[in-house]
């Protein structure tokens, strides 16, 4: 019961499960429409309530799991390795905990995830290099599926990381702004300059100056652009992005005001491209693993030629 093989087992129907959930979720309100003449909605809370604690479970098995050897395991030598780890992946949450105020307990739980994963993960890889010197060459020389297996877990606990600041600490603020003023949303300050009309290709855009600040420093010029199209009598919204490895900033112009003001929108969305790294990551695992000459059927097999009977 104690082995790699029933931690794959556990992983497969924690990721089944979990895969179920989505799929209630988005199918119940079509179903319950379609034969049941009534209209539900099915929105984060269900999800975060139901998808949740099995992300959860699945990050704190896998780092065992991957660190138990086939066939038979035992459990209190695969936890020594990793107890150190699971430490201070307590304490990257801990500090996330302290460090914000009043807000959900997703981002410590998810940032505690993330490090007991990746940490989890190169504790494993490195104690298969052994006990005795020589370890670093040895490190080299291990086969691209322990490095593909490492990269991809590593992808997931990015990913997981990701997804829990996103959501835990993501900022949106909705206001009415004459121009030249300025307001601050988080830790930036948002300065509505100008708004001018342009004629486009196809469509004339109402277009504003936006600049972005943070401590009193310039950071970003955004252009956000309200766009009409006569021809299709539509409407369409083109939002200003500024990106980086700790967030993205959305900045989204709206209707003038009878004062003279413009709705503005600001979105402060943390670690949106700690997703995407995250999936790059677990790609990059994949192809990694596929790339193990230990997969290649008969990769150095010569080949032989099937004898013809006579006629």
């Amino acid at each position: 019961m104690v082995s790699r093989e029933s931690a794959l087992l556990v992983n497969n129907v924690l990721l089944a499960v979990s895969c179920f959930v989505v799929f209630t979720g988005t199918m119940w309100p079509l179903l319950a429409e379609m034969f049941f003449d009534r209209k539900l909605s099915v929105g984060p809370p269900f999800f975060d309530a139901a998808f949740t604690p099995f992300m959860v479970l699945l990050g704190l098995v896998l780092p065992i799991g991957s660190a138990m050897p086939w066939k038979r395991a035992h459990l209190g030598r695969a936890l020594k390795p990793l107890r150190y780890v699971f430490v201070l992946a307590i304490a990257v949450g801990g500090l996330a905990f302290a460090m914000q105020t009043g807000r959900s307990l997703l981002g410590p739980v998810g940032l505690f995830l993330g490090a007991w994963i990746i940490m989890g993960t190169i504790v494993d890889l490195w104690g298969r290099t052994g006990r005795s010197s020589g370890r670093l060459a040895r490190l080299t020389r291990l086969p691209r599926a322990d490095w593909g297996k490492m990269v991809a877990h590593a992808g997931l606990g990015v990913t997981m990381a990701g997804i829990a600041g996103l959501t835990a600490w993501s900022i949106d603020d909705i206001r009415a702004v004459q121009l030249g003023d300025s307001y601050d949303v988080g830790n930036y300050t948002v300065q509505l300059d100008k708004v001018e009309q342009l004629q486009g290709p196809n469509y004339v855009s109402t277009m504003g100056s936006v600049t972005l600040l943070r401590d009193g420093k310039e950071i970003s010029q955004l252009r956000p652009e309200k766009r009409f199209y006569p021809v299709a009598q539509m409407p369409t919204t083109e939002a200003a992005i500024d990106y980086n490895l700790a967030r993205d900033v959305y900045v989204v112009i709206g209707d003038e005001q009878d004062n003279g003001g413009w709705v503005i929108r600001t979105y402060i969305k943390p670690m949106t491209n700690w997703i995407w790294i995250g999936c790059a990551l677990m790609a990059l695992g994949g192809l990694l693993s596929l790339t193990d000459r230990r997969f290649r059927v008969a990769a150095g097999a010569a080949k032989t030629t099937r004898a013809v009977p006579a006629e």
